[in-house]
């Protein structure tokens, strides 16, 4: 069962994102869901080059409600997520880069799982 991270950090997601399962085809047998540890990287940046993140996801069902369900696979193919910023060095930052309509992908290593739109900004905009 997953717990949210809201509960656990006191405060509110640095901000929320659409997102859309897109798994190339070296991950094809992926399972996405609640819990898994993808990186992010922001569209148009070069991996090798300007590195990945770690900004974690927490998946929201049809409601908002955050998915309690860590069952590999039982991730919805398009819906919305929290996204929470494990770094406190790195939030400035992302606050310089983060805007309604920041495109990126949630990342495995190289490999690409998932295009994102951001939508919302959260406990970031402070």
């Amino acid at each position: 069962m997953h717990y949210p991270f809201e509960d656990e950090q006191y405060r509110q997601p640095d901000f929320v994102v659409e997102y859309e399962i897109d798994l190339c085809d070296e991950m094809k047998n992926a399972k996405p869901h609640q819990g898994m540890r993808t990186d992010f990287l922001y569209d148009g940046d070069d991996p090798q080059l300007d590195g990945v993140y770690m900004i974690w996801p927490e998946l929201l069902d049809e409601n908002g409600q955050v998915i309690e369900d860590k069952i590999p696979g039982s991730a919805l193919h398009q819906a919305r997520a929290n996204m929470w910023i494990l770094s406190e060095e790195m939030r400035e930052f992302h606050r310089k880069r983060i805007k309604i309509g920041t495109k990126g992908y949630w990342v495995r290593g190289p490999f690409k799982v998932a295009n994102v739109t951001v939508i919302k900004l959260g406990a970031l905009s402070c």
